[in-house]
C-alpha cells in the first residue's frame, strides 16, 4: 500500500460514493429510467435522464482497480493487459486498519460503476409494457407492475392469470439479468477474482452459507406446508391470513411510535425510504426489517465508516432479521398490536409460516447463485440455457412445493449476492433475539435498556465479526426451538 494514500479522505469518499449508489439504485429499481409519454420534457423526464447517469462516475478515486491494487499491496504486472494483478512489495503498515476493509469497499464500488448501464438494461425491461394480460379486455403492463398485481392479487385465481402472463413476458428481464451476472463475473475476474467471494459471503468459511442454505431446507421441510402451485406460495408468503392489529397505513409513524418509548431511534438518522404497499404481514415485516437495517446503519455513523461498515454487511442484516421476525413474535402481536393472547399466538403462527416460505425461497437463491446443485459450480444463470432451467426448477420446487418456471430464472426472484449475507443475518438474528429475551425479557423490544444495548454494538468501531459455521448452525437450532414453541 502506498503511504501516499490518504485513507481517512478515503473513506469520506467511499462513504459518499455509497449513499449515492444506494439512492440511484433504489430509485431506477422502483421508477425505472424512462418518463411517462406525456412528459418528455417536463420534470419527470429530466428525473429519468438523470437515473440514467451513472451516480460513481464523480467517484472514479474510490470505484477503480488501480485504487484497489494500490490497497492490496498489489500493482498491474506483465498480465495486466488481461486484468490480471501481481504482487508486489508487502502492504505498508497500517495503524489505521481501514485498508482491508476500504479494499473490500473499493472492489465492491468498481464493479457497480463498470456494471450501471447493465443495472440500467435491466430496469428498462423490469419497467417496458411487455406483459399481456388476458382480462375481461386484453391489456399490457410492466413486468414489475405484473408482479405487483401478482402478490397483491387476492384470489388463487387472479394470482395464476398473472403468474402466466409474468413467466410468458419476462424474456427481456430475464436476459438483461442473465447479462448482468455474465458481465459481473467477468469484471470480478478482471479486478481480482479471489476477492469477490469473501466479500458476497460473510462467513467463515465462505462455503458455510451454502450449507446453511441446505440444512435450512432440509430441516425446516417437516414444519411447513408446501404449496401445489409456485404462485400459490407466494400467495402464502404475503401473509394475507395474519391481518389483525395491523394499521391501514404503513408509514414511518407507526415504526416510530412503536420504539419511541425506548428512545433506540433518539439521535440517529433513519432512513426508511418508501415503505412497501401494506399487502400482509409480510409487508409490515419487510418495513420493520427496513428499519433494522437503518437503524444498524445510522448506528455506526461515530467511526470511520469502512470500519463499521461493510459492502455485504452482517451487522446490517442481523437487525434487519430480529426487527423483521417481531411480526412473528406472540408477545409483540400482543402488546404492540393489542390482540388477545390466543389470537396473538395464532397470527404470529401464521406469520411465521409466511416468513418460513420467503427463507425457504432465500436459501434456494443461494444455492442458486453460489452453489447451483449438488456438484457447485457457481452461478446458475452462467449455465447453459437447458442445465440452467433444470436447476432453477429443481431448485424452487424443493423450497416452495412446486417449480417457479425456467423462463423466470433471473425474475422471480431476482438471483442476486446478497441472498448469503441475508440467509446468514437472519440465523444470526435467532440466536439475536434468544439473548435480548434472557437479559431484557419477552418485550424486549419496548425495554430502553435493551435498545441501549443494541445501540452500543451498533455503534461499536469494528466490523460485524464474520459468521461460523458453528454460529449459524446455534442460529438455525435457535429458529427450530422457536418454531416448535408456536
Amino acid at each position: 500500500m502506498s503511504m501516499e494514500i490518504d485513507l481517512i479522505r478515503l473513506d469520506r469518499d467511499v462513504a459518499r460514493a455509497e449513499r449515492a449508489w444506494r439512492a440511484a439504485h433504489g430509485d431506477l429499481a422502483r421508477r425505472g429510467p424512462a418518463p411517462p409519454a406525456s412528459d418528455e420534457d417536463g420534470p419527470s423526464a429530466a428525473e429519468a435522464r438523470a437515473r440514467l447517469e451513472n451516480p460513481l462516475d464523480p467517484f472514479r478515486r474510490v470505484s477503480s482497480r488501480s485504487t484497489y491494487l494500490e490497497l492490496t499491496g498489489k500493482t498491474p504486472g506483465l498480465g495486466a493487459e488481461l486484468g490480471l494483478a501481481s504482487p508486489t512489495s508487502p502492504a505498508a503498515p497500517d495503524p489505521t486498519g481501514l485498508a482491508a476493509p476500504l479494499a473490500d469497499w473499493v472492489y465492491a464500488l468498481t464493479l457497480e460503476r463498470v456494471l450501471w448501464a447493465d443495472r440500467v438494461r435491466l430496469a428498462t425491461a423490469w419497467h417496458a409494457p411487455l406483459v399481456t394480460i388476458d382480462l375481461p379486455e386484453p391489456a399490457r403492463m410492466s413486468p414489475h407492475e405484473a408482479r405487483l398485481r401478482l402478490l397483491a392479487d387476492p384470489t388463487s385465481a387472479g394470482r395464476q392469470i398473472f403468474a402466466e402472463a409474468l413467466a410468458r413476458g419476462s424474456g427481456a428481464v430475464a436476459d438483461a439479468a442473465r447479462v448482468l451476472v455474465e458481465r459481473r463475473h467477468e469484471a470480478a475476474r478482471r479486478l481480482a477474482e479471489e476477492g469477490l467471494r469473501a466479500i458476497e459471503i460473510p462467513c467463515d468459511p465462505p462455503g458455510a452459507a451454502i450449507g446453511a442454505a441446505e440444512a435450512v431446507l432440509r430441516r425446516t421441510e417437516s414444519v411447513i406446508a408446501l404449496e401445489p402451485t409456485w404462485h400459490a406460495a407466494l400467495g402464502r408468503a404475503v401473509g394475507r391470513d395474519a391481518a389483525s392489529g395491523w394499521p391501514a397505513r404503513l408509514g414511518p409513524r407507526w415504526i416510530e411510535e412503536l420504539f419511541r418509548a425506548t428512545k433506540l431511534t433518539e439521535g440517529v438518522a433513519i432512513d426508511l425510504g418508501p415503505l412497501p404497499r401494506p399487502l400482509g404481514a409480510a409487508s409490515f415485516a419487510r418495513a420493520l426489517a427496513r428499519f433494522g437495517a437503518a437503524l444498524a446503519r445510522g448506528g455506526g455513523a461515530r467511526g470511520p465508516f469502512a470500519l463499521s461498515r461493510a459492502p455485504f454487511d452482517l451487522r446490517q442484516a442481523r437487525r434487519a432479521a430480529l426487527f423483521g421476525g417481531l411480526v412473528a413474535d406472540p408477545v409483540f402481536c400482543a402488546r404492540a398490536l393489542g390482540l388477545g393472547r390466543g389470537r396473538a399466538l395464532d397470527q404470529a403462527r401464521a406469520t411465521a409460516r409466511s416468513l418460513l416460505l420467503s427463507l425457504r425461497l432465500e436459501a434456494a437463491t443461494v444455492a442458486l447463485v453460489f452453489g447451483a446443485g449438488q456438484d457447485g459450480g457457481g452461478h446458475v444463470l452462467l449455465r447453459a440455457s437447458r442445465d440452467r432451467s433444470d436447476r432453477f426448477e429443481e431448485t424452487t420446487a424443493r423450497a416452495l412445493g412446486a417449480p417457479i418456471p425456467g423462463a423466470l430464472a433471473g425474475v422471480v426472484p431476482a438471483l442476486d449476492p446478497g441472498a448469503a449475507v441475508r440467509l446468514a443475518g437472519a440465523l444470526l438474528a435467532a440466536r439475536d433475539r434468544r439473548g435480548l429475551i434472557e437479559r431484557f425479557d419477552e418485550d424486549w423490544f419496548r425495554n430502553p435498556r435493551a435498545a441501549e444495548a443494541i445501540r452500543d454494538e451498533d455503534g461499536a468501531r469494528a466490523p460485524a465479526p464474520r459468521a461460523s459455521e458453528g454460529d449459524l448452525e446455534a442460529g438455525l437450532d435457535e429458529m427450530m426451538r422457536s418454531l416448535a414453541g408456536l
